[in-house]
């Protein structure tokens, strides 16, 4: 029974009904007129405020071409250039000293907090420390892998104490100006990820400026500038991304190419046009400079996309800054996404559901019509009917036992109910007093827990990687071994109470971050395991690919929801990839909102 009701209110039929339902969208007129660039001449300059020529060969400077005009320095206060190393008013916020509580968050943003839910866990090196034991990535490392989609500017010109990097100009290096030691330095070691011989040759990759091309320029080449950042050629990044260069580039095959040479020339015009680039400005950024970014957070950790098939406002003409435009300090409006803390003070600024559909702050969105009790408006988000399943698959666990991230997706969880396997459905959580479906992720990682305060200090994976550790099994038959009995759990702790290369403990009290448990060593050496804030999924806010009314939930009336075999109580959501015999643990969406089995029996209810 349970799989015909599946199949009914979300399956088969559902694709048909969303083409037909786009394609009348398509049909009408769309809210976004095209633009035309109104931009006036100007000289592109390089690095010294020099006007550049079809000839020359050095990178040009976005802050001497652009910042001629443009308050460059305000511009760069803005929070996509920061990402938590300074506020609003442009004070340093990054510091080693940032959150007491969990003092391996040196931020609010990127650039210093530590997000288990990552390719590579990565830690922000404190400014100051006593050894390499100590130390994660250094700022140079986060430039390098990070700043693939960072504007620049912000912490990818400056040291955590205002200083650039490496003063061109003056030849000398941000250290020599306050008087700190490179060698353990969090932004100027040579040490990251394990490696002692990483370095950070800012001399001779030089910052990265803020690139304005990279939102304002149609056609701009992101995968060229990706590849130039990764070869360390952080000052040629703009240049490469408007075309005006010719890249020798590392083997093909590799998804991450890297840039081994770069000459510039000013006279290739494919995508920029050196002598006529004020004609191709745009005010308006492009959805596709928005989306290369976010299409790598939104995709992986949230499993949207953003096009005319996957979103009603896209179908209507909509673009990105239709909902989230920006101001002079080019700070974009926000929503409020439940694990990103960068600008909290921005949070909100941008029109909710409710403010266009309900509140007519927008005159040309249509009001809502529901049938049902206002009741439902009070207690469920908009986001919660409109948003009723995902097509895209999306990273669901992110495993670091081994220390060699494993991520595994939703397609090796799927739905239970017998739909296609890349289809999945938002769990959903009690979120100040609404329902709201959220993308959670899935943290497992070793950890050092301070006995006093109860919180873990996630290990460093390099530290993992060269520890001398049991062989895990692989319990679920997947060809991937994984961490999951209470043996394996017992030899993985022993041995991290080891102490690493560098002669210092890698954790005075290891323990495992898990499924919701926090595993440990008892005073009898045996594995034993209590419930922990730190091993709950990371749950990330859904907003976009909003349905339209037809194909919400609650379309199809009452028993999309209130029936016995209700998709929308009973939906399953994962907790803990592999138990001691390799088998998922789920739970079902009543258990995670408030509703205690009494009241679930009277939702369940037929209508």
């Amino acid at each position: 029974m349970k799989k015909k009701i599946l199949k009914r209110s979300r399956g088969g039929s559902s694709a048909l009904w969303a083409l037909i339902g786009f394609i009348s969208l398509l049909l009408s007129p769309t809210v976004i007129a095209p633009q035309t660039s109104t931009h006036v001449r100007f000289v592109v300059r390089g690095p010294d405020g020099t006007p550049l020529t079809l000839e020359s060969k050095i990178p040009y400077s976005p802050k001497k071409t652009c910042g001629a005009c443009h308050d460059y320095e305000r511009i760069t206060r803005g929070y996509h250039f920061q990402q938590g190393r300074t506020d609003g008013t442009g004070t340093i916020m990054v510091k080693d000293a940032y959150h007491p509580k969990h003092p391996w968050n040196l931020s609010s943003g990127l650039y210093g907090k530590h997000s288990p839910v990552s390719i590579d866990s990565s830690q922000l090196s404190k400014k100051v420390n006593r050894s390499f034991s100590e130390m994660d990535k250094s700022s140079f490392y986060f430039v390098q892998t990070c700043g693939i989609c960072h504007p620049g500017g912000g912490w990818a010109e400056f040291d955590r104490k205002g200083n650039f990097y490496y003063d061109e100009a003056l030849k000398k290096w941000g250290y020599e100006q306050s008087g700190d030691e490179p060698g353990i330095d969090g932004d100027y070691t040579s040490f990251s990820a394990g490696d002692e011989e990483y370095g950070a040759s800012w001399d001779q990759s030089g910052v990265s400026e803020a690139d304005c091309l990279l939102c304002h320029l149609k056609g701009y080449r992101w995968n060229e500038r990706g590849a130039a950042i990764r070869g360390r050629f952080f000052r040629y990044g703009p240049s490469v991304g408007a075309g005006w260069a010719i890249l020798k580039l590392s083997e093909e095959g590799s998804p991450d190419r890297v840039a081994k040479e770069i000459e510039i020339d000013y006279s290739k015009n494919e995508i920029a046009d050196f002598e006529n680039l004020h004609l191709q400005i745009t005010k308006r950024p492009p959805d596709e400079n928005c989306w290369f970014c976010h299409a790598l957070y939104g995709e992986k950790k949230r499993g949207y996309d953003w096009r005319l098939q996957t979103d009603v406002h896209k179908a209507k003409g909509m673009d990105c800054v239709s909902c989230h435009p920006g101001n002079k300090g080019h700070d974009l409006a926000k929503g409020n996404s439940l694990p990103l803390t960068v600008r909290d003070d921005l949070d909100n600024t941008m029109n909710s559901c409710e403010d266009c559909h309900y509140k007519k702050k927008d005159r040309k969105a249509p009001r809502y019509r529901h049938p049902f009790s206002p009741k439902h408006m009070r207690r469920i988000a908009c986001q919660t009917c409109h948003l009723p399943y995902r097509s895209l698959t999306t990273e669901l666990v992110y495993d670091h036992t081994t220390g060699i991230t494993q991520v595994y997706d939703t397609l090796k969880f799927p739905p239970l109910g017998g739909l296609r396997a890349e289809i999945w459905y938002p769990p959903l959580r009690d979120y100040q007093g609404k329902i709201i479906p959220v993308k959670p992720a899935i943290p497992i990682y070793w950890g050092d827990l301070d006995e006093e305060t109860h919180t873990v200090k996630p290990i460093p994976l390099w530290k993992i990687r060269e520890l001398k550790k049991p062989l895990p099994k692989d319990d679920d038959g997947d060809g991937i071994p994984e961490v999951n009995t209470f043996d394996e759990i017992k030899s993985f702790l022993t041995a991290l109470r080891r102490k690493d290369r560098f002669g210092n403990p890698i954790a005075k009290t290891p323990v495992l971050i898990k499924g919701g448990f926090l595993y440990f060593l008892s005073k009898k050496g045996e594995v034993e395991k209590t419930p922990h804030d730190q091993a709950k999924s990371i749950d990330f806010s859904l907003n976009h690919n909003v349905r339209p009314g037809f194909l919400a939930v609650g379309a199809r009336g009452c028993k999309d929801c209130h029936t016995k075999n209700s998709p929308f109580f009973l939906r399953k959501e994962l907790i803990d990839p592999f138990d001691e015999k390799g088998k998922p643990i789920y739970v079902e969406a009543w258990e995670r909102i408030g509703i205690n089995k009494e009241k679930l029996g009277r939702l369940l209810l037929e209508q």
